[in-house]
């Protein structure tokens, strides 16, 4: 169905390519280090890493730099996730070679300067103040801070004012020189390029990318800690967000998507029926399902007025209770999410963006690229009742989290 493709070079990057026709490329360049690597002193250090590569290299400035991205004509971009950082380009196939050079730099040269290092600095903490500033974003942060104890998922990956603040270039140079090796790099692309073609590429491109030995931690499953809390904000409604954690076997992971599709995501969602159009308790409402390894969490968020707060979250615990009954979700439904996650694979192959994000994230969790394929077939099978085992699984023991709009001081009770 894709034209899958994988090689490794000398130096251990790894290379994924697909070969698509047409004019455009896709390409995703991951290092293998986020949030979950980083110690107690070090929150945020990857996410700060991910603002410098954008600051100039030993050959560019940042002007310079920034100048030649624009001049690609596309979309060039980054992110940094618990598991990762990764660098995104999107252009003309023509724009390649050039692409790569930039790409090489940034991940071989960033230079680090003080000047530099200060003014983004200066830049993160106003990004984490305005995250501080948004209730659901709040919401986030406490609803993970109580759901674990020791996980570095406790953190955010933007870091803290503390270990921001905190940062010298010598540290920021270090941790650099220390993860950023081919042999913890993933690079995929897709593009109209055979894979041999591709590889000869790339293989000029980072050949010169020297190895190094590399040590990593090794961050174990943490079940969420039941529990209620709550905090108080000035703010004009009041958030409430669930967050259930579990281990997870392969054959489940379907019929969880299947549920969670139906449960908070799609348009017509039990919990939007529900919670909006029956009853008139939110404008939104969503759950979001993270099956990385060793992440494995299913959360629900809505924000309403402080004085529905605990209608609310009754209605949620009866929601899923209903569903572990049986409740919802007939045959019917089943048949239409067969057709959405179908519908959804297809689109996913279709677009350049998305499948080069899909197969990043499928080889990053050592997932087979092409299970989606078996997905397809799986779905045909897929019953009710596994759905309702799997939500049974599920929503037991879930951390809650309230952030109340009318007073100033926090409490929590188990």
């Amino acid at each position: 169905m894709i034209d899958y493709k994988e090689t490794e070079l000398d130096n251990g990057l790894r290379l994924v390519t697909v070969h698509k026709p047409g004019k455009l490329f896709s390409m995703n360049l991951a290092i293998k280090v986020g949030a979950l690597e980083e110690q107690p002193s070090e929150k945020g250090i990857c996410h700060f890493i991910e603002h410098m590569l954008f600051k100039g290299t030993q050959k560019e400035t940042n002007a310079s730099l920034n100048r030649k991205i624009e001049l690609l004509g596309g979309d060039f971009n980054a992110y940094t996730d618990y598991l990762s950082t990764v660098l995104t380009v999107s252009a003309m196939t023509e724009e390649l070679p050039n692409a790569l050079t930039l790409l090489k730099d940034m991940v071989m040269n960033t230079h680090f300067l003080e000047e530099e290092l200060e003014k983004e600095r200066s830049v993160i903490l106003s990004e984490l103040r305005a995250s501080l500033d948004d209730a659901e974003e709040s919401t986030h942060r406490g609803l993970f801070d109580k759901a674990y104890d020791k996980s570095p998922l406790k953190q955010d990956v933007i870091g803290t004012e503390e270990s921001v603040s905190s940062f010298t270039r010598e540290g920021l140079l270090a941790f650099y020189e220390k993860y950023y090796v081919p042999n913890n790099a993933l690079l995929v692309l897709v593009s109209d390029l055979s894979h041999e073609k591709a590889v000869d590429i790339l293989k000029s491109t980072f050949s010169s990318w020297e190895k190094k030995p590399l040590k990593k931690r090794t961050i174990g499953f943490e079940k969420n800690i039941p529990g209620i809390y709550t905090a108080y904000k000035e703010m004009e409604q009041s958030s409430l967000a669930f967050l259930y954690s579990f281990e997870l076997k392969e054959e489940e992971k379907l019929p969880l998507r299947v549920l969670n599709y139906k449960l908070g995501v799609s348009g017509n969602s039990i919990l939007f029926r529900e919670l909006r159009e029956n009853r008139g308790l939110a404008y939104d409402v969503y759950s979001d399902l993270e099956l990385s390894e060793p992440i494995r969490n299913l959360l629900l968020y809505t924000q309403v007025p402080d004085d529905r707060l605990e209608e609310t979250e009754e209605l949620i615990f009866s929601i899923l209770e209903d569903i572990k009954r049986g409740a919802f979700i007939h045959e019917e439904d089943l048949l239409l999410m067969k057709k959405v996650l179908t519908t959804s694979i297809f689109s996913t192959l279709d677009h350049l963006g998305d499948l080069s994000a899909f197969l990043l994230d499928a080889v990053l969790n050592d997932e087979d690229p092409l299970a989606f394929q078996k997905d397809l077939e799986r779905l045909k099978t897929l019953t009710l009742a596994e759905v309702v085992a799997v939500s049974k699984k599920i929503f037991t023991s879930p951390t809650i989290y309230r952030l109340r709009g009318d007073q100033d001081e926090d409490h929590h009770r188990h």
